[in-house]
């Protein structure tokens, strides 16, 4: 038996999106403050910090199908996904608060950084995987999938953005005129504090308010246990839409986490903004997440997901090119006044925007490969996928932070420097380095999502051929292969 596909309850998706609230404020804090935390305030060698993020990611991305084929094959009567939830709140939390403990790089050994970011990611990692795989579970609609995704990421990002404006706006101020509160230790402890609450709580509510419905899902085909997890995986990547997605989430990723992490350095030494003028940066945030969850449905009934994503980071990159074109060739308003701060961020959430209905699209697109592969295969591997796509995903995240680490260390910042000391043209370059980037990047995106071949009707034909089998009178699953080449979208058979 398969769920039925009808429209759910807006309760529901609201419950079910505050599952990513842990992801937005790990993503938050790790992205764009801890860089600037233990390289500015505390005097790490950026390349060492860098390094702590990608040996941490990598080691995350390595453990993530484990979680998603040890979900998928969890047996418990809350079903195979909640229990995961609940048991990863508290050492999220917990894990978190020490992360923003005072610590200097004399006395604060890195091999316990890399292992307390570790745990981090992982504990993230073991909430994130099982309760993105629900898209999956919940609903077999193509826009209902559309609907429970951009929820996700209206909560994560919403906990990315709370977290980040409380931090510009109320932990990292400074108290002293003419410094910049983000180079001051004594708000980070108060804002791993506040993080923490909010991971503990969201993840918790959101195991709760999905547990009725969760627990009466009909049973589902589980992997045999004899598959190994290696082979899994190998499956996987077999599928080629699935393999497009992969590269195009590597690229997107990469971008976001280049953006995300170098924003910071470029708000202080490349715009010269002031801590108030920073301080209406997630406000900006804010339009970019609020205009996408608006956006993303339409544009995906009027012209699929594929279309969607990749027009969306064509666009992002172009605003990005123009913006940092504008004010190298001396276009832009003078640096450092309201009238520059407020045009800067116009642009920095209009190429927000499009970025994330280019990641809302791909993401909610991972759904309808379950299918594709169930009919393939005759079994349901949501977790598998879910978890080798956030394995992608954070390699491309290690690729971005590494070209941030690269970036700050070519510009000079591999000291404690303050924004009017770093010399003019370094500046200048470090916005030519980060919009040629971009753009490279998605075109990156574009190419690797042309070959993605699952759209609206191929999909619900794949429901309508499993649904015929479900019925069959033996009950037996028999594996299915689509007629045709698997390139073509419409090619399926019974």
């Amino acid at each position: 038996m398969t769920a039925p596909s009808t429209q759910l309850p807006l309760g529901l998706k609201m419950g079910h999106g505050l599952g990513s609230v842990a992801m937005g404020v790990k993503e938050s804090g790790l992205t764009t403050f801890f860089m600037l935390y233990y390289n500015q305030v505390l005097g790490y060698d950026p390349r060492v910090i860098s390094l702590v993020l990608i040996v941490a990611m990598l080691v995350d991305a390595l453990i993530d199908p484990l979680i998603g084929r040890l979900s998928d094959r969890t047996r418990s009567r809350w079903g195979r996904r909640l229990p995961w939830l609940y048991a990863a709140a508290l050492p999220m939390a917990l894990s978190w608060i020490f992360l923003w403990t005072n610590h200097d790089s004399g006395g604060h050994s890195t091999l316990l950084l890399l292992i307390n970011v570790i745990a981090v990611r992982i504990f993230v990692s073991a909430c994130e995987i099982p309760s993105a795989s629900l898209v999956a579970e919940l609903t077999q609609d193509y826009d209902e999938r559309t609907g429970l995704t951009r929820f996700r990421f209206l909560f994560g990002w919403g906990g990315g953005l709370v977290t980040t404006a409380l931090a510009y706006g109320y932990f990292l101020v400074s108290d002293t005129p003419g410094t910049n509160g983000l180079l001051n230790a004594s708000g980070y402890q108060s804002f791993g504090i506040f993080g923490a609450g909010l991971i503990l709580v969201s993840t918790l509510a959101s195991a709760l308010a999905q547990h009725r419905r969760v627990v009466a899902l009909p049973p589902r085909p589980i992997p045999a246990g004899g598959h190994a997890m290696l082979r899994d995986v190998y499956r996987a990547f077999a599928n080629p839409s699935f393999r497009a997605l992969a590269c195009g989430g590597l690229f997107i990723v990469s971008s976001y986490a280049t953006t995300i992490a170098a924003i910071n350095y470029m708000m202080l030494y490349v715009w010269r903004l002031t801590d108030q003028q920073i301080a209406l940066y997630p406000f900006g945030l804010g339009f970019a997440v609020i205009g996408a969850f608006i956006l993303v449905s339409p544009c995906h009934r009027r012209f699929g997901k594929r279309a969607s994503a990749i027009a969306g980071a064509l666009l992002s990159a172009i605003i990005v090119l123009l913006t940092y074109g504008a004010r190298n060739f001396g276009f832009w308003p003078e640096l450092g006044t309201n009238g520059a701060a407020v045009l800067l961020l116009v642009f920095f959430a209009s190429s927000l925007l499009f970025q994330i209905i280019t990641t809302i699209s791909t993401s909610s697109m991972i759904a309808e490969i379950v299918e594709d592969h169930e009919l393939r295969h005759g079994e349901r591997c949501e977790g598998i996928f879910f978890a080798s796509y956030f394995m992608v995903q954070k390699f491309g995240s290690a690729l971005g932070i590494f070209i941030v680490g690269q970036l700050i260390a070519v510009a000079g910042l591999d000291g404690r420097i303050a924004p009017a000391d770093l010399a003019p043209h370094l500046a200048t370059n470090m916005g030519w380095i980060f919009a040629i980037l971009t753009m490279a990047m998605a075109i990156g995106v574009a190419l690797s999502l042309r070959y993605y071949t699952i759209d609206r009707a191929s999909h619900e034909a794949r429901l309508a051929i499993i649904s015929t089998r479900a019925r069959e009178k033996d009950g037996v699953s028999h594996p299915i292969e689509p007629s045709g080449s698997s390139d073509e979208p419409h090619s399926v058979s019974s």
